[in-house]
Formats: structure tokens, C-alpha cells, sequence
């Protein structure tokens, strides 16, 4: 999947992403997850993870975990200089487009209430607010948001 916009291309994640996505959680996400903990998830029949490439350049990043029909998407990040560009947009789509092939009837997700540009991309493709985890990201909350697919 290619989009003009941002001229990136959304591929299911190898083995060979988890050094990549692992900086790039490590840059962006409060509590990184290890390269390890990302490889052994990419190999994960439980786990779905999908890349966004930039000229053959691993620049954003979505996993999610699936459980019977739901989905959790459980990190996610698209780093800063290729941002305003449609990808985090695009990898969403691309979790959408497997959950509806599972069959799965939610998906999840946990932001940080101080982040207002990705719950702004979260309710434009459709998510919105369950509840919140009060100081979850020390004293920022967690917004648990939700998404039905069928």
C-alpha cells in the first residue's frame, strides 16, 4: 500500500525491523519495549506488526496483539521528520484492514491524554473514548479508545 502524500509503503514487519523499531521506540514511546521483546512479538502468531518504509527506510512502525476478536494495538510511532505525512494514518489502516480480515470485532488502544495530535488521528480513523486510566503515564492519564468493526 503506497500513498502519493507520503510516498511510503506499509509492509508486514520482519525480523530484520526489530533493531529499527526498537530505536524508534526507544526515541519516541515512555515505556520502550526491547528489541528482543519486538522480535520475539514479529515472530508471534499473537502479534501482527507492520512497517512503514521511506525510500527503503523503516520510519514508522504499528503492532498490535490479538486476542480472540479484538485487537489491541499496543505500540505505535512514526518518527518526527517523516510526521504530517499520512503514515501513522496509513498504519492504522493497515491494523483496520487485518483486524476486519480476522474477523475481529474491536480494536484498542492506550494514549496519553497530553498527546492531542494522536488522538486526533485516532478519532479520525474512527476510534473513540472508552475511559480513562488516571496517572497512567505518571501523572498524564491513559485514554482507552475503541473502535467497532462490524
Amino acid at each position: 500500500m503506497k500513498s502519493k502524500k507520503s510516498a511510503a509503503e506499509i509492509t508486514l514487519a520482519a525480523i530484520e525491523n526489530a533493531h529499527a523499531i526498537a530505536l524508534i521506540e526507544k526515541e519516541f514511546i515512555e515505556c520502550p519495549w526491547s528489541e528482543n521483546q519486538i522480535a520475539e512479538s514479529i515472530l508471534s502468531p499473537g502479534y501482527t506488526f507492520f512497517a512503514a518504509l521511506v525510500g527503503g527506510e523503516l520510519v514508522g512502525y504499528i503492532g498490535v496483539e490479538w486476542c480472540l476478536d479484538e485487537g489491541n494495538i499496543c505500540n505505535v510511532a512514526v518518527k518526527e521528520k517523516a510526521r504530517r505525512r499520512g503514515i501513522g494514518a496509513m498504519l492504522v489502516e493497515a491494523v483496520t484492514n487485518e483486524a476486519k480480515s480476522r474477523d475481529a470485532a474491536k480494536l484498542f488502544l492506550e494514549v496519553n491524554e497530553n498527546n492531542a495530535a494522536a488522538i486526533a488521528l485516532y478519532e479520525k480513523q474512527g476510534f473513540s473514548v472508552l475511559y480513562r486510566r488516571p496517572n497512567y503515564y505518571g501523572s498524564a492519564a491513559a485514554l482507552v479508545m475503541t473502535k467497532q468493526l462490524n
